[in-house]
């Protein structure tokens, strides 16, 4: 009796210490964190609907590449730190503009500069774009927003595979807040080349807000809604890479050329991938 008893005590102690080795700690490194080359990746597919009465295009197709640098600047007491995102290159294409309008885009984006304050589990705050003289007129070239729609928040604790959390993200912008609703799940720990990595779901919700100072502006019909995944480097504390598909129905106004597309269908693509320095 004593031997089964003993037999039972020990694969209880097995099984227990068998959990607590899959638990692991989600956390950005906001102390010490090494320089990151980051790129970002985004397709927005714009379709009218079937019946629509509109002399607009059916479709129009954009596509923007842009690398960066991203920099801590300091570090405070309370777990938090400032980091500094500098643009590199930017590749922009879209199929209703000329080339002309490439290439100002482009010199427009390329000299954006952000600031941010991020905490340890990855939300961030006070987040300023540096030489916003030059406007580009058109919300899909917001680069900060976009950062922020991909950039996960994490449990600030111990986890397990199959463990869910949720968390609201607020993007200021103009002096408005678009709250985007992300719910997570830790689906798969590994080693990979001697780094702890975490592959992490995503799904998001939110609804478009238009910007009252951009000629082109965007309000959602409902939740725009998305589907992803992120890979995070639990050894450094940093992304790895990421990626989120959205789509939602637009009600999209062109304040220049004075007409209003209600109803547009809009499928975006953003990819973000790191590299450490």
């Amino acid at each position: 009796m004593n031997f089964i008893k003993f037999c039972a005590s020990s694969a209880l102690l097995a099984i227990l210490c068998s959990c607590d080795a899959n638990d692991v700690t989600l956390t950005f490194n906001t102390q010490n964190t090494p320089v990151q080359k980051f790129g970002i990746e985004t397709s927005l597919n714009v379709i009218a609907p079937q019946d629509s009465a509109n002399t607009a295009p059916e479709s129009m197709n954009t596509h923007l590449i842009a690398k960066s640098t991203l920099t801590q600047t300091v570090s405070f007491d309370n777990g938090t730190a400032r980091f500094e995102m500098k643009i590199d290159t930017v590749d922009y294409k879209n199929d209703k503009r000329s080339v002309e309008d490439f290439r100002y885009v482009e010199k427009y984006l390329a000299t954006q500069h952000f600031q941010f304050k991020m905490a340890s589990d990855g939300a961030i705050s006070e987040p300023a774009v540096e030489d916003v003289a030059l406007q580009p007129g058109t919300e899909e070239l917001n680069l900060m927003k976009l950062f922020m729609k991909i950039q996960p928040l994490l449990p600030g604790g111990k986890v397990k595979l199959g463990d869910v959390w949720e968390r609201p993200v607020d993007i200021p912008y103009d002096g408005k807040v678009t709250t985007v609703y992300k719910s997570f799940k830790l689906e798969d720990v590994y080693l990979h080349d001697g780094v702890q990595m975490a592959k992490i779901g995503m799904n998001v919700k939110y609804k478009e807000i238009p910007d009252s100072t951009s000629d082109v502006r965007m309000e959602s019909d409902g939740f725009v809604v998305g589907t992803g995944s992120i890979l995070f480097d639990i050894t450094h504390g940093v992304i790895s890479s990421g990626n989120l598909e959205l789509s939602g129905h637009l009600n999209i106004h062109d304040i220049v050329a004075d007409q209003v597309l209600p109803n547009m269908r809009v499928m975006q693509k953003i990819k973000l991938w790191s590299e450490l320095d």
